[in-house]
């Protein structure tokens, strides 16, 4: 009988720790106080709109030094603050590994 081959992992197994919950409570509290923060000043002032997605953006490029997905490139055809991400648009790229 034929044995498939063991696969080489290409990434190191993750493994919990116990502080884990803690840290992504932190860093949920970080995304949703962005995102509140983001809605009130563009619910105060709608012309600030591109000031706000510039923010947005460059705190997701920042995140993207430390090993996050690109957040793709800008095109005339999107709405604004929408990226080109293959053949649709968003606020950024997701790439399912």
């Amino acid at each position: 009988m034929a044995t498939k081959p063991a696969r080489k992992p290409t990434r190191p197994k993750w493994k919990a720790d116990p502080s884990d919950a803690i840290k992504l409570a932190a860093l949920r509290w970080f995304a949703l106080m962005a995102e509140a923060q983001a809605i009130q000043l563009y619910a105060t002032s709608p012309a600030n709109y591109k000031a706000i997605c510039d923010i947005m953006r460059d705190a997701i490029k920042k995140m993207e030094k430390i090993g996050h997905t690109p957040i793709g490139d800008t095109d005339p055809d999107c709405p604004e603050g929408y990226v080109r991400c293959g053949r649709e648009c968003a606020p950024m790229c997701d790439v399912i590994d």
